[in-house]
C-alpha cells in the first residue's frame, strides 16, 4: 500500500503551489501588494475554511469517534477565535484605511462560492465523511507549518498588524507530527488502510485546495483591480 502522507505530500504539491500563488494568499510572496484589505481578505477566506472544515470532522466523529482525537488537535474554537479578534481588529467588513475594498462578509462569500459553481451545495463532493474530516485535517494541520514564517513577516512591517491567528495556527503545527503518527494507527482499526482509502484523501485534499482557490477567485471577482502594482 502506499504510504498515505507521502501520496498526499506528493500528488496535492500542485495544488498548494497553486493556492499560494493565487491572489489574495500572493501577498505573503509580494509583501509590496500588502495592504489591511487584502490580509482581511485571507483572513475571511481562512475563517470560512475552518468553520468548514471543523464542521466536517465533527459530522465524520458521528461516524467514526476515534476521530476525536484529531478533531482535538485542530484546536477550532481557538483558531476560530483568534480569525475573529483580528478581523475586528482590521475592522470587520469595514476595511481600516484599505485601498481595495476585497472583503465580503463571510455569508456573502458562501452564497457567491453557490452562484459561481454549478454544486447547489456549499462544498465540493467528497468520497466519504472519514476521507473528508482526515483530508480537512490534513490541509488545516499542513498549513499551520509556516505559520511563524508569517507571523515574522508581518511583525517586520512597518504598521500595527494583528497576528492572533497565525500565531494560534503556529501552536497547531507543534501536532503535525502525533497528528500523522494517530492517522497511522487510525486506519487498520476503521478498516481503511488500503489504496483505495489512500486515493480517497489524496483526492478529497485536493478537493479542499479547490475549495480554497475558487474562495480566492471569488474575491477577486468582487473587487480586486485585474493589476495592482
Amino acid at each position: 500500500m502506499r504510504n498515505l502522507f507521502t501520496a498526499l505530500k506528493q500528488d496535492t504539491h500542485a495544488k498548494h503551489n497553486i493556492l499560494e500563488n493565487t491572489f489574495p494568499f500572493s501577498i505573503f510572496h509580494e509583501v509590496r501588494l500588502f495592504d489591511d484589505g487584502t490580509y482581511n481578505a485571507i483572513l475571511q477566506i481562512m475563517r470560512m475554511f475552518h468553520q468548514t472544515t471543523a464542521e466536517a470532522v465533527q459530522r465524520a466523529e458521528v461516524q467514526a469517534p476515534e476521530l476525536s482525537s484529531i478533531a482535538s488537535m485542530l484546536n477550532s474554537n481557538t483558531i476560530l477565535d483568534a480569525l475573529g479578534n483580528d478581523i475586528c481588529a482590521l475592522g470587520g467588513d469595514e476595511l481600516r484605511g484599505a485601498p481595495h475594498a476585497l472583503t465580503v462578509p463571510i455569508a456573502s462569500l458562501q452564497a457567491a462560492y453557490n452562484d459561481t459553481h454549478p454544486n447547489p451545495q456549499l462544498l465540493p463532493k467528497f468520497n466519504s465523511p472519514i476521507s473528508q474530516a482526515i483530508s480537512a485535517s490534513y490541509v488545516w494541520l499542513g498549513s499551520s507549518m509556516g505559520a511563524n514564517i508569517i507571523v515574522r513577516r508581518l511583525q517586520g512591517m512597518q504598521h500595527d498588524i494583528p497576528t492572533n491567528y497565525y500565531q494560534a495556527m503556529a501552536s497547531c503545527a507543534k501536532t503535525w507530527v502525533s497528528f500523522k503518527q494517530e492517522v497511522e494507527i487510525l486506519l487498520p482499526k476503521l478498516g481503511l488502510d488500503n489504496n483505495d482509502f489512500v486515493i480517497d484523501v489524496v483526492e478529497d485534499a485536493n478537493a479542499w485546495f479547490n475549495y480554497l482557490i475558487s474562495s480566492a477567485e471569488i474575491i477577486e471577482i468582487k473587487g480586486k483591480p485585474k493589476a495592482i502594482k
